[in-house]
């Protein structure tokens, strides 16, 4: 396999190139580079960071990469969506997978830029016409050399890198092929973004790309019978942080987003969530007071009726801690009780479940490979109350990070909030809607 270091370093050839882009200059912008290298206490952090910034252009690597995997990946929504609607969706997406691929040829780059074994970089070769330009550039190591064409674009005067070829392979072929089994699954971002990022976990939504005041645009309602009601969910902010704000009363809303993951590979799911105001006397066992403060639904996938096979979290405002079951009522989610009462109302809460164990547990065997989507309820409609509650930070990991112990309890970073702020913020919205 070729390795990362061939691909990588082709990009640090132009961190100092000028705009200009002749021949010569270029030549001396080389030059350059390679002393940089020579350097015993080369910083290659700051050189990738630099030449990326100025002198990549990632959003063309990104598409030779991953082709129109954005939109295929957002097809759930196509039908839903306005066409604009759709596009801006489509667009901030793309965005946050150009940013993502920015990081990642970062961290290569700085990776091998710092490796002993790089001595320098020679220009082999160059041309330069009108529309297109390219350099052939020896990357020089130890036992040998790797030959490398970059493609430019020099428009604007001012060359920018839209492709890498090293030995007949182009750079984007090396992550797609990295990401090859999320492109054929079309799986959504987050596992893409995870795979990139070399997380052991995805962000499955942490509200962040969400301006304060509005409902993200890939959430909406999740039910027929819900889409001519008010939709009380908005995010809200605080400084660098970012949730879910949701209040019911009356309306009893299941607020849905599509996103599709292997359940199997990121069993392990967790979240924050705070419960403000609970619905007085709710109990998910009857029909006359089903309702829950909080509310997370994992939808797995359909059975034969095409019924959602989904388990539903909640809490409870009167059942205990760790019961399970559902109501007496056809095609009825099974429900887990995470949080019960008053104990810990108002406070940011860790939860973190088990999906695969779950899964198994109350809907049969394994879950199946791709998910359909997550859904949120706050509802007060049964008790004929009021309900608040706020989501964040929801996100699967896969199973050895328990074992290595990578799942941390990142509530507590989230501000807590004032009773001046809830009555400005979301119960505001409530009344507003009644």
């Amino acid at each position: 396999m070729i390795s990362r270091l061939k691909y990588t370093l082709a990009i640090g050839v132009l961190a100092v190139m000028p705009c200009e882009a002749q021949p010569q200059r270029f030549t001396d912008a080389l030059g350059r580079l390679h002393d940089q290298i020579q350097q015993p206490k080369r910083s290659g952090l700051e050189i990738a960071e630099a030449l990326v910034a100025n002198w990549v252009d990632v959003r063309a690597l990104s598409d030779q990469a991953f082709g129109n995997y954005v939109e295929q990946s957002l097809e759930s929504y196509e039908n839903i969506l306005s066409e604009d609607a759709f596009n801006a969706l489509v667009e901030t997406h793309g965005k946050r997978l150009v940013q993502t691929m920015r990081s990642r040829l970062v961290r290569d780059l700085a990776r091998h830029l710092n490796e002993p074994s790089l001595r320098g970089l020679s220009l082999r070769a160059m041309k330069s016409q009108s529309e297109s330009s390219s350099a052939t550039v020896a990357a020089l190591r130890e036992g040998g050399e790797q030959t490398l064409t970059l493609n430019f674009d020099p428009a604007e005067d001012r060359w920018r890198i839209t492709g890498i070829t090293v030995e007949g392979r182009n750079l984007g072929n090396y992550y797609r092929d990295l990401s090859r089994d999320i492109l054929d699954g079309n799986y959504s971002l987050p596992a893409l973004i995870s795979r990139l990022a070399e997380t052991p976990y995805m962000v499955l939504d942490d509200f962040s790309s969400t301006p304060a005041g509005q409902t993200p645009t890939d959430w909406g309602a999740w039910r027929d019978k819900d889409k001519d009601k008010p939709l009380l969910y908005r995010v809200e902010r605080s400084g660098e942080y970012a949730y879910m704000a949701a209040v019911d009363s009356g309306y009893s809303v299941i607020l849905g987003k599509f996103v599709h993951w292997n359940p199997r590979e990121y069993p392990i799911m967790t979240w924050c969530w705070r419960a403000d105001v609970l619905p007085p006397g709710g109990n998910e066992f009857l029909n006359n007071a089903n309702d829950s403060a909080a509310g997370l639904y994992v939808i797995f996938s359909q059975n034969w009726l095409h019924v959602p096979k989904q388990l539903k979290y909640v809490w409870s405002s009167t059942l205990p801690e760790g019961t399970i079951g559902r109501r007496d009522k056809i095609f009825r989610p099974w429900f887990f009780v995470m949080e019960s009462g008053d104990a810990n109302r108002g406070k940011w809460t860790f939860e973190q479940v088990d999906l695969e164990r779950d899964h198994k547990l109350k809907l049969g065997g394994p879950p199946a490979d791709r998910t359909i989507g997550l859904g949120l309820l706050t509802d007060a409609n049964s008790t004929r109350s009021y309900a608040e509650a706020y989501y964040a930070n929801l996100r699967v990991w896969k199973r050895d990070a328990l074992t290595k112990r990578q799942i941390v309890d990142d509530c507590a970073t989230l501000p807590p909030m004032t009773r001046h702020d809830r009555e400005g913020s979301a119960t505001a919205t409530a009344l507003s809607a009644r």
